[in-house]
């Protein structure tokens, strides 16, 4: 077994994934077999031998052991403190962040009490929330009254709880500032301290040297820092592949480490010297960038690397990323619960073992073209690379984003090189302006970085652009296309010898993807599809049929949900927008909308005041409907929508070729409904109604998370009622086919 750690390091990160998506209960039983089949093979001499069935049997066992060990030491204690009022000292032990009118805190837990409880369970870490920013230090510590909670999701699968508990945050808070509190200055300056400062004053002087959308750029290539990335900057990013480059992961790692050991090189400095220069390096990058699993990830790996130049050893790179990842999933049980961790293991895999072959099959076919051909080369080496990351870490795109971009490797051929020299100029400006006496030497290292920032800005939106630029897994067929592909690659490599080329596999892959696409619309062409969005509690409803598409409500935390929505399914044009509350941040999200997609009628209540982004957005708008208490469209054939707004709250009655749907956003009073409830069959709705026993339809649709779904069930008595929900598995589609023929489809993410 030529390597060892890569088996160990990868079959640990498997079964953790496995873990953390069935629950501890999972984990405990089948530990327990694996830790019998690991003696069992101890009596067979072939397998015993062999080694890696024994090895790889004993690595499931501790993996498995470990997290369900954790679960119930560390994360099963925090359903005693869920909705609880408590009184904290914490420790503020990260950079604070401001998102969408509301600031961020992550505290470490000094001491925690709770009115009845003697020992109440000290959660560790927290994300505390305020309304107003607060006048603190890091590491500086706050006294106050909090209301617990925890994060959106459930303990099984992977969901947002689970992706706090990768970053160890076990539970989320906010502050009652009305109540009082109280904030000591920093009496503990850990190293880590000196990482955020210089982490904070790097931002800082981007800031002051570039215009917001520049500057977010930087810091997110240079510092991981993405809370300056406006949503369409996110948007377009994601649709043209390219998200990865905001990401701080090996690329930037690889940049640092070898950036350094050429500079110290070049200054002569000793070979062991350099080495032991540029490891400190790579940790203070680590610390910087604020100990992210990616770069942990890549930092573990240079530092390997590092260690066998050293030694005048050769470093093996399967092997070194089996030991990264075994460290990591090591001291984190919940490592596997980051996406970000799995698609940066997922990359430097393929990079490891496809790049390569990629490459030189394209240099084979062009060994003849003499010309330019250091230029060829440098160009066929940026599309084996982007071929190899995108087939690597595509399936974990498709599980986890319920999207993926078709042109991704295109569009990183043209941004992955303008974002590698982005990174110097980056670093150099944002240092050299913190420095009085050198700031103004930092402009020009600023304003080439910028430039560089605003071609990735308009190359992304351009890319994002493309009709399909970005599929949706809601399309029934892409999991079986997944499927079929990598049926087709595990063939092509068994029959290597009798010449299966991979050129084949990705030439009939590439059919049946487009084939899918185009037959699956031109099959559901006749079907009409109302669609309730995952956007957590809010409503996003998007009817598609007679190919015009209407958007009922974004009351949402933000548009992005519809947004990819539209983008997946290859939607340009919104022919009917309407709100379905008064709520600023849905105006915020229409006028999004609106900007990004060509919108034919926007229904608005009269006499409403709109912020200036709607009020803007409006001018591009072909057909502007204003209501006072009602308004009626008829869409299509198939298709009638009657908005109802009163005193006592508003609606919206949907009907779909006779199937009529009820839409409600508010804690709304059935008795005083103007509609006759019998001749409802379906209700999509965000809170549960009062009166809800009124309402006999045969299905109701919650869109809300799964906690207020689990809360909302316990207050419906509504009899024999079919009852869905997004909460956060997915989008849910109900297709109508012919009259009231009804298929309920839950989507791919659920």
């Amino acid at each position: 077994m030529s390597r060892p750690f890569a088996l160990i390091g990868f079959v640990y990160l498997a079964v953790q994934a496995v873990s953390i998506y069935f629950g501890s209960g999972f984990a405990f039983l089948a530990s327990g077999c694996f830790l019998l089949v690991f003696f069992l093979t101890l009596f067979v001499t072939k397998l015993r031998t062999a080694k890696v069935i024994p090895i790889a049997c004993l690595v499931a066992a501790v993996a498995l052991g470990t997290y369900a060990g954790y679960h119930v030491w560390k994360i099963e204690p925090l359903a005693e403190l869920e909705e609880k009022d408590a009184y904290i000292t914490g420790t503020l032990c990260e950079l604070p962040y401001e998102n969408n009118g509301k600031f961020y805190y992550t505290l470490r837990v000094d001491n925690i009490e709770i009115d009845g409880m003697e020992e109440p369970h000290n959660p560790g870490k927290m994300i505390m929330t305020t309304r107003n920013a607060l006048d603190i230090e890091t590491y500086g510590t706050i006294s106050g009254k909090v209301h617990l909670y925890q994060s959106f999701g459930s303990e099984d699968g992977f969901s947002v709880r689970q992706y706090d508990y990768s970053k160890r945050i076990h539970m989320r808070a906010y502050l009652y500032e009305y109540e009082g509190y109280s904030i000591s200055p920093t009496a503990e300056k850990p190293p880590y301290y000196y990482a955020l400062s210089i982490r904070k004053t790097m931002m800082n002087s981007l800031d002051r040297l570039l215009p917001a959308e520049e500057a977010g750029i930087m810091k997110a290539v240079l510092l991981g820092d993405k809370t300056g990335l406006t949503d369409e900057i996110k948007s377009d990013f994601r649709s043209a592949g390219t998200y990865h480059l905001l990401v701080v992961s090996g690329l930037h790692m690889t940049i640092v480490f070898q950036g350094l050991l050429k500079l110290l090189k070049f200054c002569k400095i000793p070979h062991k010297l350099s080495c032991v220069i540029t490891a400190f390096g790579v940790l203070s990058f680590m610390a910087i960038t604020g100990f992210s699993p990616s770069v942990m990830r890549s930092g573990i790996m240079s530092l390997l690397f590092l260690a066998a130049m050293m030694f005048d050893r050769k470093a093996d790179s399967l092997n070194s990323l089996g030991i990264a990842v075994f460290i990591l999933c090591a001291v984190n049980p919940y490592a596997a619960a980051d996406i970000g961790f799995l698609l940066s293991v997922a990359s430097v895999l393929s990079l490891i073992l496809l790049s390569n072959p990629i490459r030189q099959f394209f240099i084979n076919k062009t060994k003849r073209i003499k010309r330019g051909r250091r230029l060829l080369n440098s160009t066929i080496a940026s599309i084996s690379s982007s071929l190899a990351v995108t087939m690597g870490t595509l399936p974990i795109m498709i599980m986890a984003f319920n999207t993926f971009s078709v042109i991704s490797p295109i569009s990183n051929l043209f941004m992955i090189a303008p974002s590698t020299f982005m990174l110097p100029f980056s670093g150099i400006a944002s240092l050299l302006e913190s420095i009085p006496s050198l700031s103004l030497l930092a402009k020009p290292f600023a304003l080439i970085g910028g430039l560089i920032a605003k071609y990735l800005i308009f190359a992304a939106h351009w890319f994002a652009k493309i009709p399909f630029s970005l599929i949706s897994s809601d399309y029934d067929f892409i999991l079986l296309w997944l499927a079929m592909t990598m049926l087709l690659f595990a063939v092509a490599i068994l029959l290597a010898k009798r010449k299966i080329l991979i050129r084949t596999v990705l030439t009939l892959s590439s059919i049946l993807l487009i084939a899918g696409v185009f037959s699956y619309q031109l099959s559901n062409r006749s079907t009409a599809r109302v669609s309730v969005l995952d956007v957590e509690d809010g409503i996003s409803v998007v009817v598609t049929a007679n190919r015009q598409t209407a958007i009922i409500g974004c009351n949402a935390y933000s548009d992005y949900a519809t947004h990819q929505y539209l983008k997946g399914h290859g939607i340009h044009n919104i022919d009917y927008l309407q709100p379905i509350s008064d709520e600023t941040t849905e105006y915020q999200n229409l006028a999004k909308l609106n900007q990004a997609f060509h919108t034919e009628n926007f229904v608005l209540p009269n006499e409403q005041y709109f912020a200036g982004d709607l009020e803007k957005s409006l001018e591009e708008v072909e057909k502007i409907s204003y209501y006072e208490k009602s308004a009626k469209t008829i869409l299509n054939e198939d298709v009638t929508i009657e908005l109802h707004s009163t005193a006592k709250g508003s609606y919206t009655v949907l009907t779909v070729r006779d199937i009529r749907m009820l839409i409600l956003s508010s804690e709304y009073d059935l008795t005083n409904i103007d509609i006759d409830l019998n001749q409802i069959d379906i209700l999509i709705t965000d809170t549960v109604p009062q009166h809800a026993e009124y309402l006999q339809s045969f299905i109701t649709v919650l869109s809300m998370e799964e906690q207020s779904m689990a809360d909302s069930v316990k207050k419906m008595e509504m009899g024999n009622v079919q009852l869905y929900a997004t909460a956060g598995r997915g989008n849910f589609h109900i297709d109508i086919e012919g009259d009231r023929s009804i298929i309920l489809r839950r989507g791919s993410g659920g």
